[in-house]
Formats: C-alpha cells, sequence, structure tokens
C-alpha cells in the first residue's frame, strides 16, 4: 500500500491515494505562476484545509510504501528503491 506525504513549508498532510496528490499538485503549481493563491487541502490526514502559496512555498511530495506483511529482514533494502520524492524547483518554472 502507498501513502503519500505533502509537506507544504512546516505542515504535512497525508493521502492514502493519488488522485488527491496529483489535483494538489496542478493547484500548486498554478498558485506558484501566479501572483499566489490558496490551495484548498482535503482527503488528507488532516482536517479540510487552505493554504495559501505562492512562488516562495517550499512543497516535498514523497511516497512511502508499507508493507502489507512483515517483511523478511533479507528483503528489508529493497524498499530504499521505492523512494520519488521530490522538490518543486518553481524558479525553473517562470
Amino acid at each position: 500500500m502507498q501513502v503519500f506525504h505533502v509537506y507544504i513549508d512546516d505542515l504535512r498532510f497525508t493521502f492514502v491515494d493519488r488522485a488527491p496528490v496529483e489535483e494538489l499538485k496542478a493547484a500548486v503549481v498554478e498558485a506558484s505562476r501566479s501572483d499566489g493563491d490558496f490551495v484548498a487541502i482535503s482527503q488528507s490526514s488532516r482536517p479540510p484545509s487552505e493554504i495559501f502559496v505562492t512562488s516562495q512555498t517550499r512543497v516535498r511530495i514523497e511516497t512511502a510504501t508499507i508493507p502489507r506483511d512483515p517483511v523478511a529482514s533479507d528483503s528489508a533494502a529493497s524498499g530504499e528503491d521505492d523512494d520519488d520524492a521530490f522538490w518543486f524547483d518553481f524558479d525553473s518554472l517562470a
């Protein structure tokens, strides 16, 4: 099972579905390209809220894989390759 952690400045939001994360990414990019805008965040581990996003807002998205069954100690290192975290670089989008 995959879990998505979205960090916006100092706040962390956790999602269990990819679709809301993709929608949030699109809204964050759109807000960062304008003069800033409020981005609605729902379907996360926190109560629904709005965050003001500008081109200076730091956003990080991490994907974590949670094993459904206990992992044997010799295969524990295999999960290291599943990390596809990245940072938005809004300066390169301008």
